[in-house]
């Protein structure tokens, strides 16, 4: 279980035990918008890939963005896209 999963099941307990309790019914609409944004964001995908590679004539690195999934790369998201 990863941490975005780990968000969602404690916004969904807090909401089953608001709602068995007959309590927390002024936040219930934020919780709800919020577990909403947070299964948006577990099914996000990543639109590029940060790499860090070793040159090894001046011992620096290269740092690169690729929109093509690379094994040793971080995944790179966009949360909000304009235009």
């Amino acid at each position: 279980m990863n941490k975005i999963d780990l968000i969602i099941d404690a916004l969904e307990n807090w909401q089953h035990s608001c709602l068995e309790l007959g309590r927390c019914s002024s936040e219930l609409g934020l919780s709800t918008e919020a577990l909403a944004a947070a299964r948006e964001l577990r099914e996000m995908k990543p639109v590029a890939w940060l790499t860090t590679e070793p040159f090894a004539q001046t011992r620096c690195s290269i740092t690169k963005v690729t929109l093509h999934q690379q094994m040793n790369g971080t995944p790179l998201y966009a949360l909000e896209v304009t235009k």
